[in-house]
């Protein structure tokens, strides 16, 4: 014999209870899948290219601080080295989007260190979007080279901001090199 379970009555749920349990339902399906849907963004992060004499260790030092920021983000899945295809030599070409595409990367930064006469170094990047073939936007930075870790902050900052649309926080309210 088969026991029916009445919604309606006396001991079964009422419609607003069933309202109620569908409503939970959908509210942990809809956050279910929001996780399931934040999934890290894979960047590419090769060493800066060394424009002058004696920066070549601040060339590879600055990206190595970008990619340990953004991955403790969890926001990012920096990309091993070992795996990139392209080799970049020149700051001012457009990458080879087809190489980087083969790898998975989403997005690519390269960047260039040089030495001012003043001593000083200028380290500037570029932020190139792989999937869409564009550059979403770089910049230059003048400091002296004791500040390095601050650039890179500042760097890592403005590819967080410009790839998630919030505010980064890797560096702090100090007033810009």
């Amino acid at each position: 014999m088969t026991k029916r379970i009445s919604l309606h009555g006396p001991g079964g749920l009422t419609r607003r209870g069933v309202v109620c349990i569908g409503a939970a339902a959908g509210i942990a399906a809809l956050s279910t899948s929001r996780l399931r849907a934040i999934e890290p963004i894979a960047i590419a992060l090769p060493d800066f290219l060394a424009g002058a004499p004696g920066v070549a260790e601040l060339a590879s030092l600055i990206p190595e601080i970008i990619t340990g920021s953004l991955k403790r983000s969890g926001l990012f899945a920096p990309i091993d080295p070992a795996a990139f295809i392209e080799k970049i030599t020149s700051f001012d070409a457009i990458p080879h989007y087809t190489d980087w595409r083969a790898i998975n990367a989403q997005a690519l930064v390269t960047g260039r260190v040089t030495r001012l006469p003043d001593r000083r170094i200028a380290a500037a990047f570029r932020l190139w979007d792989v999937v869409g073939a564009t550059q979403l936007g770089g910049q230059q930075y003048f400091s002296t080279p004791d500040n390095f870790r601050r650039i890179a902050h500042i760097i890592s900052d403005q590819i967080y901001e410009t790839l998630t649309g919030e505010k980064g926080y890797f560096e702090t309210n100090a007033p810009s090199p």
